[in-house]
């Protein structure tokens, strides 16, 4: 499943990438074929192992994208955010994971046969599909490394710092902080621990003031400090 942000939705090249969708962006998009649909939190919109011919784009809301485990266990790929293109779909047609809103989430939404003929007909779509690769496997190779490489501390950071710089690119940023849906037990099946370590992760970098995370808002009180103890630089995200 791939998922990468990108500031395409309309024809102004000049268009900055922090913009939400106008008017005229929801028509360019619908036009191709795509269709607005709404999801309550916690809907499953493509099940791991299902045949998943669809493509979405997120207009609104927050995504979780996971591989589950048997016995319950998941573990979380990526999150899927404002602008954000979701491709659940390989061959032979099913899809490798499991694409949930996590917040009410509003999508752009059309089967994969309307966007490989949108793709045809459109540049800036097909554009968009090859960035789209390429942004995912730099996410993806971050992720990697936090799981397999980064401290639990630094891993944290590096997730919430992630975080922080892609939804700025939207428009989801304000005062250095950003609303954060995700509870102690979303963070450890995305970082690779348990909900009490991501507990203590926290607490830690609260105490270091480096950032702290309350009531569903992430601040960040440092933010040279932490990319620095982090190792974030964000030009992945942009590349």
């Amino acid at each position: 499943m791939v998922s990468a942000s990108h500031p395409f939705l309309t024809g102004n090249e000049n268009r900055p990438s922090s913009t939400r969708l106008d008017d005229d962006d929801k028509d360019y998009v619908k036009a191709l074929g795509f269709a607005l649909r709404r999801y309550p939190a916690e809907t499953a919109i493509v099940d791991q192992g299902q045949h998943a011919a669809r493509v979405f784009i997120i207009e609104s809301g927050w995504g979780c994208i996971s591989h589950n485990l048997a016995g319950g266990q998941r573990q979380i790929l990526d999150f899927a955010l404002k602008g954000d293109v979701v491709l659940p779909h390989s061959f032979p047609g099913t899809a490798p994971e499991t694409f949930v809103a996590q917040t009410d989430l509003a999508v752009f939404e059309a089967s994969t046969k309307t966007f490989a003929l949108a793709t045809a007909k459109s540049p800036r779509i097909a554009s968009l599909f090859l960035e789209t690769l390429v942004h995912q496997r730099a996410l993806v190779a971050q992720h990697l490394t936090n799981v397999g490489r980064r401290s639990a501390l630094t891993r944290t950071a590096h997730l919430l710092l992630e975080l922080r710089t892609r939804l700025e690119r939207v428009g989801g940023v304000a005062r250095n902080g950003y609303s954060c849906p995700l509870t102690q037990y979303d963070l450890a099946d995305a970082l690779g621990l348990t909900p009490i370590h991501v507990n203590r992760m926290l607490r830690e970098l609260r105490e270091r003031k480096l950032l702290e995370f309350r009531q569903g808002h992430v601040r960040i009180l440092d933010r040279e400090r932490i990319a620095k103890f982090a190792g974030f630089d964000d030009r992945y995200i942009d590349n």
